[in-house]
């Protein structure tokens, strides 16, 4: 898998909340930067966040409107997210995510929304 179809795949897994799935392309030494900031190190740490984030909808959506590979194993996505909260109110936000991919697995996320 290219580090392009990679970066997609991960968003349609994201889509499916399958975090079964999403442990495998993510190592220890990963890491993910939040679109509030917050960060976390390795595999286990961003399932935990993963999976309280998306514990806290009833029904979530991103949508990859634009990807490109800026640099080798260097992924843009440009994307919208959709999603009703536990308490029936809609959320939607747009933004920016890096995926940094290296020897197959996903190294870096950084989320940028644009709030």
């Amino acid at each position: 898998m290219t580090p392009i179809e990679l970066a997609k795949h991960y968003f349609d897994m994201s889509n499916e909340s399958g975090f079964d799935k999403i442990k495998l392309v993510f190592n220890d030494s990963s890491t993910y930067c939040s679109g509030t900031g917050e960060l976390f190190v390795g595999v286990k740490d961003i399932l935990v966040m993963q999976r309280a984030y998306h514990g806290s909808f009833k029904t979530l959506n991103w949508q990859v409107n634009h990807a490109d590979e800026i640099k080798p194993g260097i992924i843009v996505i440009d994307f919208d997210f959709q999603g009703k909260s536990l308490a029936e109110e809609n959320v939607e936000y747009s933004g920016i995510e890096y995926i940094i991919v290296h020897d197959g697995k996903i190294q870096h996320i950084d989320v940028r929304r644009n709030d």
